[in-house]
């Protein structure tokens, strides 16, 4: 490219930071070529950005060939030449860790390492992966490196160009026909992801090839996210969508016998559904419906289901009863699951006559999307958890079995209910010395985090270690499942009870499924 714009205005073949690559050379060069390490703070708003893909399956045979015979062996590449070449004599059913890091789906992590900084499901980075490369002025094949170059000449206005020079060429490797099946299979196990995400891209430019190349100026793709899990199907009255929950305000679901008193909805006497709604379509799965309200009058039993095709099928119910507990306020969860997908989904309350009774929201939690986020098997349930290590040596708290004053429980989360103080604390821990990261897995409704923060404390709270003031990253605009963005803390001794604390305001809205905590390093 160099030869084609002149000296000075392409940078050499670089490696390095993303930040620090623009610091360095940003000033000095219009074009940074560059394999690039994304730091989650996203894309510079003052560049424009390029790549071009390689069919994954066939980058990887390039790659590990490359690695094996073109690497030159030093102390830092000693690791995942040893890991490259132990793969390719056991035909992919042994290698290193170093090699199983750099192998495993390098599109899908790169990418979303763009807009994210911490541990998550290979489907949340797949979502943030894609979305980043339709932020991506231009996105190329290398299967057809003529059309891209054609459309980077487009993009940077050039007329006359001249062709690319080929550079890091493996010598010598196998063509595809020439790898074992057994090999190939390790290979496309460890490329899954990214062989979706480059399917999915091909896709979308096949599907605007009538307008790439009439512009000067290449259109990013358009954004879907409907093919990956994270279906946005609901009905338009939804107060707070998130990647595993839906979320309603009492007075935008249908009513019979109740009447709108600000965002709730209040019983008129008469006997009836107080509310019914939202018809969802909703996958396979367990899910949780949590109702929440407050006694107008005492006394009260009330029925509650949840149903599809206007009644006729009930999927699960419970039953609502007022023992006379001092506070006025109640919640009622009712768990259900759906072998099929299920259309026009609803979740009722009956209330008797001569009964007042108020509703605040109703909210539906896919607890199989929760697992997905949390990184376990889709099939798992977290009811009886409490603090679980990892194969990736990280421990994961489950907030259902954390302390709450003033949370609302949803299946195997917790919610914020407009009130202010400590959301959850615990789980009172034993942590040797060292440095941690810390992850609150979650979603972040529409007032957003309003002043929240989490600490670290001991000694039941009277030993202060950290406090984290939590921020929107860009990672949540993306995918919605961090609140704020990873931080770290440092222990300076050995604890026995160490607690997570997280403080909202009366303003906060947040759904915590899951705290996420590594020890990144020992001291």
């Amino acid at each position: 490219m160099g030869r084609t714009l002149g000296v000075g205005t392409v940078t050499p073949n670089l490696i390095g930071a993303h930040r620090d690559l623009i610091q360095r050379y940003g000033g000095h060069y219009p074009v940074i070529s560059a394999h690039i390490w994304f730091d989650g703070t996203g894309l510079d708003p003052r560049y424009q950005y390029v790549t071009v893909l390689r069919d994954p399956v066939d980058r990887f045979i390039s790659w590990l060939y490359f690695i094996d015979k073109d690497v030159e062996l030093t102390e830092d590449t000693r690791e995942l030449k040893v890991g490259a070449q132990l793969f390719l004599r056991s035909e992919g059913e042994e290698t290193n860790q170093t090699f199983m890091r750099s192998a495993s789906n390098p599109y899908v992590n790169n990418f979303s390492s763009v807009v994210m900084r911490c541990n998550a499901s290979w489907q949340q980075k797949m979502v943030a992966a894609l979305s980043v490369l339709t932020d991506y002025d231009l996105v190329g094949f290398q299967a057809d490196l003529p059309q891209f170059i054609e459309q980077l000449a487009k993009l940077l206005h050039v007329i006359n160009y001249v062709s690319l020079r080929p550079v890091n060429v493996t010598s010598s490797r196998p063509q595809r026909d020439g790898i074992s099946e057994k090999m190939l299979h390790a290979i496309r196990k460890l490329t899954e992801w990214d062989l979706e995400l480059y399917s999915e891209i091909q896709r979308m430019a096949n599907r605007q090839a009538p307008t790439i190349g009439v512009s000067c100026n290449i259109q990013p793709f358009n954004r879907e996210f409907g093919d990956w899990g994270f279906k946005a199907r609901k009905s338009s009255n939804v107060y707070w969508l998130g990647s595993y929950l839906t979320h309603y305000l009492a007075k935008d679901l249908s009513t019979r016998n109740g009447s709108v008193a600000g965002r709730a909805l209040v019983s008129n006497g008469a006997k009836g559904y107080l509310c019914h709604g939202p018809y969802l379509d909703l996958d396979p799965g367990h899910y949780c419906a949590v109702a929440n309200g407050v006694w107008i009058t005492r006394g009260v039993t009330c029925n509650a289901d949840v149903c599809s095709g206007k009644g006729a099928v009930l999927h699960a119910e419970e039953t609502l009863v007022d023992l006379g507990a001092k506070g006025t306020e109640w919640s009622l969860p009712v768990d259900f699951a759906l072998d099929e997908e299920t259309t026009s989904v609803e979740f009722r309350l009956m209330v008797p006559d001569e009964h007042q009774v108020q509703l605040n929201t109703v909210t539906i939690v896919n607890e199989k999307m929760v697992m997905t986020i949390l990184g376990l098997e889709p099939d798992s349930h977290a009811a009886n958890r409490g603090v679980e290590k990892q194969n990736s040596g990280s421990t994961l708290i489950f907030p259902v079995q954390m302390s709450s004053k003033i949370g609302l429980r949803v299946g195997t989360t917790l919610q914020t209910t407009g009130q202010e103080g400590f959301l959850c604390y615990g789980p009172y821990m034993t942590l040797s010395r060292g440095i941690y990261r810390v992850n609150l897995m979650g979603s972040i409704g529409p007032q957003g985090l309003a002043g929240a923060y989490a600490d670290i404390v001991c000694d039941a709270g009277k030993k202060g270690i950290h406090n984290e003031p939590l921020a929107i990253t860009p990672f949540n605009e993306y995918v919605d499942s961090t609140v704020g963005k990873p931080w770290m803390f440092f222990l300076e001794q050995d604890v026995s009870d160490l607690e997570i604390r997280l403080w909202v305001s009366n303003q906060t809205e947040i759904n915590l499924c899951g705290i996420v905590l590594q020890q990144i390093e020992e001291t």
